[in-house]
């Protein structure tokens, strides 16, 4: 857990800006701040919860793993591979979002997505670097050892389906 990070200035968002800014002469315009999110189902308000409450991270960690997220995809095909986005020098992440809504207000609403639990999402990612609610607040970046560990997270017995 010591490097998984909750972000409240996105990172990601330099990434856009710093790309124009090198086709420019002209100094560099800040990049725009992160839009805060207003919560709007079980998933968000334990992430805002935690930002300030380490208690609540378990309680986020469980909604994230077995609630819905969306997926950014490369394309509309089946079995497309995740969009990933380059958090730094050699360092790329794929977009997982809180909600449809919240992948839509950043990417566009025409942008190909995967709603699927966050386990499946991340077992999708296993071995990369995430972000969650890229160029928003909060946002969490996740590298590979965190994904690692939240996939190690127990499945709780309400969510692992009708006894055998």
């Amino acid at each position: 857990m010591r490097r998984r990070s909750f972000i409240a200035a996105a990172l990601v968002a330099a990434v856009p800006t710093a790309a124009l800014a090198q086709t420019q002469a002209a100094a560099p315009a800040p990049p725009p701040a992160p839009q805060p999110i207003q919560p709007q189902n079980a998933l968000e308000h334990a992430f805002v919860a935690a930002l300030s409450n380490a208690e609540i991270r378990p309680v986020f960690r469980r909604q994230l793993l077995e609630g819905h997220v969306a997926l950014a995809l490369t394309s509309a095909q089946a079995n497309a591979p995740p969009r990933e986005i380059a958090i730094r020098d050699g360092v790329r992440a794929g977009l997982v979002f809180t909600s449809v809504a919240r992948l839509e207000a950043v990417l566009g609403p025409d942008t190909p997505r995967a709603v699927l639990t966050g386990r499946a999402a991340l077992e999708r990612l296993r071995g990369k670097n995430v972000v969650i609610n890229a160029r928003l607040a909060p946002m969490l970046t996740l590298e590979p050892d965190d994904v690692a560990r939240y996939l190690a997270t127990p499945v709780s017995p309400t969510s692992a389906g009708p006894a055998q």
